[in-house]
């Protein structure tokens, strides 16, 4: 009796052990990218399409990155909810920039960004930042807003 409770208990203690086990736990940063241009976290994507040099409402340089978001979730979200962001130009974090549609308009570029998208759907967005300068590259650097889950994209200028 005594061996098959020790038996028992060390089957016990196996079962255990091996449920500890499983998959490593990702980071969220794409380790072997195919596309440097795609942006995934979580259940949302963000493919670069280009980006433009302009002036912003107080006539500095600025750029305006344009990317196509997917909702690839069950809910709908605004990519300002998808995404923490933040730009960077030699090292430095670049203010956000104000880009009027057009001079007789005060609607801004950026608004896309906080327009909700439907689980599927894709929306054109504009991220704009005011620039330090025309010829360093900028990094945009993309969280999940409630996780860990990291990316980056870099726009080589000039």
């Amino acid at each position: 009796m005594k061996k098959l409770i020790a038996i028992l208990m060390v089957l016990a203690m196996l079962f255990t052990l091996a449920a500890c086990g499983g998959e490593e736990k990702k980071s969220g940063k794409k380790e072997d990218k195919s596309d440097p241009n795609l942006i995934e976290i979580g259940k949302y994507t963000a493919l670069y399409t280009g980006y433009e040099i302009m002036k912003d409402s107080e006539g500095n340089d600025a750029i305006a990155i344009r990317l196509t978001y997917t909702n690839n979730s069950e809910e709908a979200e605004k990519f300002d909810w998808a995404f923490t962001y933040h730009a960077y130009q030699n090292d430095a974090e670049l203010p956000f920039a104000v880009i009027f549609v057009s001079e007789d308009s005060y609607d801004v570029l950026s608004e896309s960004t906080r327009t909700e998208v439907a689980p599927g759907e894709s929306l054109e967005v504009t991220l704009t930042y005011t620039l330090s300068d025309l010829n360093s590259d900028v990094t945009v650097n993309f969280e999940e807003l409630l996780g860990d889950a990291k990316d980056s994209l870099t726009i080589k200028l000039g």
